[in-house]
């Protein structure tokens, strides 16, 4: 069993410990610096606690864009690899306009489901 906190727990002492103690003791004029550092330790911790899940959910809508297989044992680095090299081959086949005629709701819902994903991490409020 661990005694010490995991980087999400120590990322979550931080920015709570940033916020209740040090953010109202900041100057005014440093105060917009001070909450982008309060925001940029919130936004690490929901990554590190959620990237799993919105690799996953990626994945899902990737894998479908392309008829394979989703993969639900990828996690970790293996999935953030296999999610960004289909994104990859997606800014490939987008550009080279390989959806201009075909497959364009698919792809609107893909992209849907990642901008879903990357938004539950970088700025849940703005889900709803």
């Amino acid at each position: 069993m661990r005694a010490n906190p995991d980087a999400r727990g120590l990322l979550e002492i931080a920015a709570s410990t940033f916020r209740a103690d040090v953010l109202p003791h900041v100057a005014p004029e440093a105060r917009f610096a001070a909450l982008m550092v309060a925001n940029a330790l919130e936004i690490a911790e929901r990554e590190l606690k959620g990237l799993d899940a919105a690799g996953h959910s990626m994945l899902g809508a990737l894998a479908l864009l392309y008829g394979e297989d989703a993969d639900d044992v990828l996690s970790g680095d293996d999935l953030r690899k296999r999610v960004e090299a289909l994104q990859h081959r997606l800014c490939i086949e987008i550009a080279a306009g390989d959806f201009d005629q075909e497959g364009q709701g698919v792809l609107m819902d893909a992209l849907e489901a990642i901008v879903e994903a990357r938004l539950g991490i970088s700025n849940p409020k703005a889900l709803g």
